[in-house]
């Protein structure tokens, strides 16, 4: 069930949150979580019956298991847990890939086990192993499976974030929720913001961005670009559309979920960009990777080779395929470039340092959209111009049509609206951002009916969230 289907915005949504504030007013906490959990497991359910109930086995085997480190304090029990959660997300997720690999390595030919992946087990396990590694610190306070449920299974950050920590939800739960009419307020405004992101940018550019990449061995200079630019900005309002709408959701409910997304297009340098996009995925990766492998403390070198490892198995994260592995290796080597010119002493100008960060950000999402290597190289030629140049419909009036081709995939119109949407991401805060100015009113109730509106009514049709498939 997706948050822009419309059971979920007009039946789904209406119902759990009116049940939800009827037993907060009547002091019924305990019902009121297990409606929550129950009304998630339903959510997931939707999707599937029989990996709902994986998802409620698995929640409940991490409990106990957390429960037991938190008492014992054993590392052995702790790496266990944590092994457990690896090893079930490699079966879902990359078993057949591992497959194919050693088949391709060996020249066997292995059948495929065919496994579909579960919706949001990436973002599942990786929220089990931070709340055992909380267990093995001590920083559990208490052990309330009701509690425990909720966070974990909480429908807005479920399928794709943003990853929690126990210490995210539990203090609000602890201190109670109580209903705020402005908290409600900046929710609706925050989810319809979200909503006419998704609908009315993501899904319209990824009907220029997706024939695009389908005819990858035919582009040219304009439309390689094209490609590139128009996926980079798809994925943007894609994900900041759902972080917009996960975390306004969660405002409506009086929960305030981590801030997931700020601006990352407007980073100065690649550093820069990793805290800003997709945030609380940064913070896992610094917190249980990068600094255990000693990133932060033991020199140079080894912050180097950590950082590497780390971007690596972050981009086998997002996916079982050599071209996830390739875009983590990039942004890895950016990294690593970033820390050596660092220690030269010089700094760039910030217009020119913000602008190779962005042009290595945009190469490096050609990679995470291609289907393969060989596709991916293939655009990036067409990029450097190897292929020749064609100019746009609607532009060609400015050329001799007799000595410039004309392209029939792109047109002037894909090329201004790139433009356009590039400049707001660059000069722009984020809707989260803002609402620290945001106030209650007719405005606002105006802004609400009109982007509520356009993302509803104006909408494309597309079948997922980007990051849902992760």
């Amino acid at each position: 069930m997706l948050f822009t289907a419309p059971e979920f915005m007009y039946l789904f949504l209406p119902t759990i949150l009116g049940l939800w504030w009827w037993f907060v007013s009547r002091n019924y906490g305990k019902s009121a979580q297990w409606l929550i959990v129950g009304s998630s497991v339903l959510f997931y359910a939707a999707w599937s019956t029989q990996y709902a109930a994986l998802l409620v086995a698995n929640a409940i085997l991490n409990f106990y298991w957390g429960k037991r480190i938190a008492r014992t304090r054993s590392a052995v029990l702790l790496r266990l847990g944590i092994l457990y959660n690896l090893v079930l997300l490699a079966y879902f997720k990359y078993a057949d890939f591992l497959i194919e690999t050693a088949n391709a390595l060996t020249g066997h030919q292995w059948p495929l086990l065919q496994v579909v992946l579960p919706l949001g087990i990436s973002f599942f396990t990786f929220q089990a192993i931070a709340y055992l590694v909380d267990c093995g610190k001590g920083q559990v306070e208490d052990f309330d499976i009701g509690s425990f449920a909720f966070s974990i299974s909480f429908f807005p950050h479920l399928i794709a974030g943003p990853i929690l920590h126990y210490s995210d939800v539990m203090p609000q739960l602890r201190q109670g929720i109580r209903f705020d009419p402005e908290r409600m307020t900046k929710g609706l405004f925050l989810f319809a913001v979200g909503l006419s992101k998704k609908t009315v940018i993501a899904d319209r550019l990824a009907g220029v961005v997706d024939p695009l990449f389908t005819l990858s061995d035919q582009l040219t200079l304009c439309e390689a670009w094209t490609a590139a630019l128009g996926y980079g900005l798809q994925i943007y309002f894609d994900f900041s559309g759902y972080c917009d709408m996960a975390i306004g959701i969660g405002l409506m409910f009086g929960i305030a979920l981590p801030q997931n997304f700020n601006s990352p297009y407007q980073a100065v340098t690649i550093a820069d960009f990793w805290q800003r996009w997709h945030m609380t995925l940064s913070r896992f990766l610094r917190d249980y990777l990068y600094i255990p492998l000693g990133g932060s403390r033991e020199g140079f070198g080894r912050g180097l080779a950590a950082a590497a490892v780390t971007m690596l198995l972050g981009g086998l994260w997002h996916g079982a395929a050599w071209t996830f592995v390739a875009w983590g290796a990039m942004h890895g080597g950016m990294i690593a470039l970033y820390r050596l010119w660092t220690k030269t002493g010089y700094a760039l100008p910030r217009c020119l340092a913000s602008t190779l960060t962005l042009c290595g950000v945009f190469l490096a999402w050609v990679l995470f959209r291609a289907d393969s290597m060989a596709q991916a190289l293939q655009i990036w030629q067409a990029m450097l111009g190897l292929n020749g140049l064609k100019i746009p419909v609607m532009l060609a009036g400015w050329f001799a049509p007799d000595t410039v081709p004309i392209s029939g995939l792109v047109n002037g119109l894909d090329m201004l609206a790139l433009g356009i949407l590039l400049v707001i991401c660059l000069r722009y805060r984020h809707a989260q951002a803002q609402l620290d100015t945001f106030n209650p009113g007719f405005k606002a109730l105006v802004a609400f009916a009109g982007l509520f509106f356009a993302g509803t009514w104006l909408s494309a049709a597309h079948e997922s969230f980007i990051y849902w498939s992760f």
